[in-house]
C-alpha cells in the first residue's frame, strides 16, 4: 500500500483517533510521561528552509504549537515541553544549511529566547571550503562578542579539522555520517541474531580517546533505528523518530524532478528546493521515506513505548533530539 502524499504518510504514522484537537497537550499524558525527559536535555531539529523561515516569523510558543500540529504529535510526551536547544542545519544535504544572513537572524532570535543552539553541517565539498572557513570565523567572532560557545556537528574529517583550528568557542560533535552503523527498515523482517548490530566503533575506548585528543570531540550524535544500541560513556544525543539509511551527494530527488529518472543524478551546486514540495514515498510496510538527498526509516516504537526512550536515558543518552518535517 502506498500513501498519496507526505501529509497522508505523516498522518498515518503519527495521528491518533482519540487525540485532543485543542488544549494543553499535557492533559493527555500521565505523570510518568511528563517526567520522562527530566534527566535529559530536549532539542528540536530545524533542518530545512521552511522551518528556518517559520521559526523566524513566529513567537516561540506559536512556532512550537504549529510544529507539533503539522507533525500530528500534539499528543506526544514531548509537546508539553519547551526545547532547551535547537539544531540548526542539515546533516545530510550540503545545500540546506541556512545562508549567512538567515543563520545569524536565527541565532540572535534563539539567544533572545534563551534557547541553546547547535549548528549542523553536512559533508563539505571542495568548492565550499573558503565559504565555510569564513563562516566559521564569523560564528567564532559572534561567540566572542556574546561570551558563549556554540556546538558544531561535523560530518567529515576536513570539517572536524576546520572547527579545531584556533576556534576555541566552537565545540565539535561527531555527526551521523561519521557515526556509522547498519540501519535498514527491513532488518526486523530478517530472522537470526541481531545482537552484533548493537555496537559500533564508538564502543571502543581507544577510538573515543583518539577523537577527543585529535579533534576535541566528546559528544556523539545517534539515531534510534529500530533495534537496541549500546550507548558508550560520554555525551550522547539521540535523534528520533527518523533515522538516515542512505545519503547521496548526487541528489536522487533532484534527478527524478529534473529528468524523471532516479539514476540520472549529478552534483547539485544550486537547487530550486525540490524537497520543499516533493518527497519519495515507499510501500507503507517499509516505514521509510525519501527526503532531501537521503532515505530515512522511522522507528515507530520509540514514540509509542516510553520504556524504550527511558532505557536510553538511563544508559547514557543525555540529550533527545526530535527530527520531523
Amino acid at each position: 500500500m502506498h500513501c498519496r502524499s507526505l501529509e497522508e504518510q505523516k498522518k498515518r504514522w503519527f495521528f491518533r483517533e482519540n487525540e485532543k484537537a485543542s488544549g494543553n497537550p499535557q492533559n493527555t499524558m500521565g505523570a510518568e510521561e511528563l517526567r520522562l525527559l527530566d534527566n535529559a536535555e530536549f532539542a528540536l531539529e530545524l533542518n530545512c528552509t521552511s522551518l528556518y523561515e517559520e521559526y523566524l516569523c513566529q513567537p516561540l510558543q506559536a512556532f512550537l504549537a504549529s510544529y507539533w500540529q503539522k507533525n500530528y504529535l500534539t499528543h506526544s510526551y514531548f509537546a508539553g515541553r519547551i526545547p532547551d536547544r535547537f539544531y540548526i542545519g542539515n546533516q545530510f544535504c550540503h545545500l540546506l544549511f541556512p545562508e549567512r544572513k538567515l543563520l545569524f537572524e536565527i541565532i540572535e532570535k534563539a539567544a533572545a529566547e534563551q534557547v541553546e543552539i547547535t549548528l549542523v553541517f553536512s559533508y563539505i565539498r571542495e568548492y565550499m571550503l573558503d565559504y565555510i572557513t569564513e563562516l566559521l570565523d564569523e560564528i567564532n567572532r559572534w561567540c566572542e562578542e556574546k561570551r558563549q560557545s556554540v556546538e558544531i556537528v561535523v560530518n567529515d574529517w576536513g570539517m572536524a579539522s576546520l572547527v579545531k583550528k584556533s576556534r576555541r568557542n566552537l565545540i565539535p560533535s561527531l555527526g551521523i555520517l561519521l557515526n556509522k552503523r547498519r540501519k535498514d527498515p527491513r532488518i526486523p523482517f530478517k530472522k537470526g541474531e541481531q545482537k552484533w548490530f548493537e555496537r559500533n566503533s564508538l564502543n571502543a575506548g581507544f577510538y573515543r580517546n583518539f577523537l577527543e585528543r585529535e579533534y576535541g570531540i566528546q559528544r556523539f550524535e545517534w539515531e534510534s533505528c529500530g533495534y537496541e544500541q549500546q550507548i558508550p560513556p560520554g555525551k550522547n544525543s539521540l535523534h528520533i523518530p527518523f533515522y538516515q539509511t542512505n545519503t547521496s551527494q548526487y541528489c536522487p530527488l533532484g534527478a527524478v524532478c529534473e529528468t524523471g529518472e532516479r539514476g540520472r543524478q549529478k552534483l547539485a551546486k544550486k537547487c530550486p528546493g525540490y524537497c520543499t514540495e516533493y518527497a519519495l514515498l515507499y510501500p507503507e510496510h517499509l516505514h521509510m521515506i525519501g527526503r532531501y538527498n537521503s532515505l530515512f526509516g522511522i522507528d515507530m516504537r520509540i514514540l509509542k513505548e516510553e520504556e524504550i526512550l527511558k532505557n536510553y536515558i538511563q544508559n547514557g543518552v543525555d540529550r533527545v533530539v526530535i527530527r520531523a518535517w
